[in-house]
């Protein structure tokens, strides 16, 4: 069997991941007790990278998230919404870039079902979503696209912008 990647210890088991640079595919999982959005920008710093999409299913036993709200034909954030009871993960969807100052960046969006089987989503908050039981993702990485978050003066939010990793931006 091939070598299986790198991961941190956390709980009995440590996360871990395994990179098939031949088709640009990173699968994983992150372990109990590991955020969510700090441990998959692990396992990108882990195998250096940079640009991708990412998608996954698992469990959480936290979650805050925040949400878009129209008002006044104006739309904004939601102040943060926090659940402290376990869910189930149904769809976690990502784009992973940088900051313009370099830093490794994560746009997450998911849905969730909680234990009274109420559906919720949303965008989700780094720092404050723990993994309860495991988190099972694959990142598609991408060699030539670099996304790069970047303030929009016409939405007032920062954005990814999309370009050739041989352009200067």
């Amino acid at each position: 069997m091939k070598d299986q990647a790198k991961g941190v210890k956390v709980a009995g088991r440590h996360s871990q991941s395994v990179y098939d640079k031949k088709r640009g595919t990173i699968m994983g999982y992150l372990a109990p007790g590991e955020d969510l959005i700090k441990g998959l920008k692990k396992i990108c710093q882990e195998h250096q990278v940079t640009a991708g999409t990412i998608n996954c299913i698992g469990s959480l036993s936290h979650v805050s998230i925040i949400q878009l709200n129209y008002e006044n034909d104006h739309m904004f954030y939601s102040n943060p919404t926090h659940w402290d009871t376990p869910v189930e993960l149904l769809s976690g969807h990502g784009v992973l870039g940088q900051k313009e100052d370099g830093e490794l960046d994560i746009h997450f969006h998911g849905v969730f079902v909680d234990h009274r089987k109420t559906i919720n989503g949303g965008h989700f908050l780094e720092g404050t979503n723990t993994v309860a039981i495991t988190i099972e993702f694959t990142i598609h990485v991408t060699d030539e696209i670099q996304p790069l978050r970047q303030f929009d003066e016409s939405t007032g939010f920062t954005l990814f912008n999309f370009y050739s990793k041989n352009d200067e931006q």
